[in-house]
């Protein structure tokens, strides 16, 4: 069947069960293979059972649940017992009381006597009993909405379902048999042995390529960087990495035996001198760059010292005298390395190394970087309003020192004028004379009035 499909087998049964699992196509087995793959031993139905049939009910029904799980595996999953019971139970429930319909009839019988006789009186007395009927009628329609309720007790038959969990015993028969609980932990630790032994094979695989790869290394760098590699190792020098790379490939072909530890001890063995050898050589180039990119900084440095002199006050002369003294100490530094480098031949160890020079600058960077956050001083409001106040003055005054110069300017010349006689210039008479034709005019209105009396 389908994979993870379930099945139920139900019966109806009052004694324990056994139940068997097995193959039923024999002709797909060989000739003398079992076809029975596990067996149960179920027990609870019998004593369930009597329970029930003690209550007066029927034979219980069984119920056997299959299941075909993901790993191809048929396996008895559950097992119950169950049957079905009727039983009564009394509930209550509101009805009207009968008492009070029993008055209700009575009052309406004796008004209707009492109608009767209201007939036989005046026709004057009609409408009077009209009024009371309908009062009447309307207190009967409200009795008949007071109704009084009451509660009574009645049987009433339900149905329930008695389950029993059954208890279920498996055993096997044939060849075929479960692991049990020591062979599983014994399983388990063949298969943590296994991935252990898998990954030491792998590191030792990958440790083996890099000692071969290695050789190599040394074999190619002989040759084609024959001429750098001449400048700082001896021909001795050369000559034994060739013999220790060629040595290592004859122990490699032989070496199908050894194990992690001696395949990591024979790669430091071969990489150890030979990377001396390329350190040197890198450290040709790299020791110039370094020391060159050194100087720039410096140079920057004692630029911005410079321009901080007039840009940043808050910085004091002390504190610059401060950063160009590390300047002046990094640069001796540099010159004992070099002269140092100088002495020293190109195959053995080197005065310092490229790494070595960055690092001199980290005191210097870490003071200039303080003194660049340095705040700037704040400056005084009170000198500044004063110098400006003062400023205002000394305009006002001089503002008012040119006006009186005027005044005495035009006073001095209208003295001039009065000692001349009188006379007045040429310009000055032409007011005089532009007024006369003022008063002609002025005169005119007055003519014009005569004439129009």
């Amino acid at each position: 069947g389908k994979v993870g499909v379930k099945k139920t087998i139900a019966f109806t049964h009052d004694q324990d069960v056994h139940c068997a699992l097995a193959y039923d196509e024999a002709d797909n087995f060989p000739e003398g293979d079992a076809r029975e793959l596990q067996r149960y031993n179920i027990t609870g139905i019998e004593a369930f059972a009597k329970e029930v049939t003690e209550k007066g009910l029927e034979m219980p029904k069984v119920s056997l649940q299959f299941e075909l799980s993901s790993s191809g595996i048929v396996e008895l999953i559950r097992a119950e017992a169950a049957v079905e019971e009727t039983y009564t139970v009394e509930e209550e429930v509101e009805v009207d009381d009968e008492d009070d319909e029993a008055n209700e009839t009575a009052d309406a019988e004796g008004e209707d006597d009492t109608k009767k006789a209201e007939e036989a009186t005046d026709e004057s007395a009609a409408g009077d009993e009209e009024n009371a009927t309908d009062t009447n009628a309307t207190e009967a329609a409200d009795k008949d909405k007071k109704k009084k309720k009451r509660t009574i007790k009645v049987e009433k038959e339900k149905k329930r379902t008695l389950k029993r969990t059954l208890t279920v015993g498996k055993y096997y028969v044939g060849k075929v048999q479960p692991y049990s609980a020591d062979m599983m932990e014994e399983s388990k630790a063949k298969m943590i042995e296994l991935d252990r032994k898998d990954m030491e094979r792998i590191a030792l695989e990958a440790e083996k390529n890099k000692v071969e790869s290695y050789i190599y290394q040394i074999k190619n760098k002989l040759i084609d960087d024959e001429e750098l590699l001449s400048k700082v190792s001896t021909e001795e020098q050369r000559e034994e990495l060739k013999k220790i790379s060629e040595d290592a490939e004859e122990w490699l072909y032989d070496a199908d035996d050894a194990d992690l530890t001696v395949m990591q001890a024979k790669y430091a063995e071969i990489s150890e001198p030979a990377e001396k050898v390329w350190f040197r050589a890198a450290e040709l180039t790299a020791r110039p760059e370094a020391i060159k990119d050194l100087q720039k900084k410096l140079a920057k440095v004692e630029s911005l010292m410079t321009m901080w002199a007039d840009e940043k006050p808050q910085v004091t002369e002390e504190e610059r005298s401060e950063v160009l003294a590390k300047v002046a100490n990094i640069t001796s530094w540099i010159e004992e390395k070099e002269a140092e480098q100088a002495t020293k031949e190109g195959h053995e160890e080197p005065a310092f190394t490229s790494a070595e020079v960055p690092l001199q600058t980290k005191t210097l960077e870490r003071l200039v970087g303080k003194l660049n956050k340095k705040p700037k001083p704040k400056p005084a409001k009170k000198e500044e309003e004063v110098k400006t106040n003062e400023t205002d003055d000394s305009g006002a005054n001089d503002t008012e020192g040119a006006a009186a110069d005027d005044a005495e300017e035009e006073t001095a010349a209208e003295s001039e004028t009065k000692e001349d006689g009188g006379d007045a210039p040429a310009d000055e008479t032409k007011p005089a004379e532009e007024t006369e034709p003022a008063a002609e005019e002025e005169t005119k209105p007055d003519d014009e009035e005569g004439e129009e009396l």
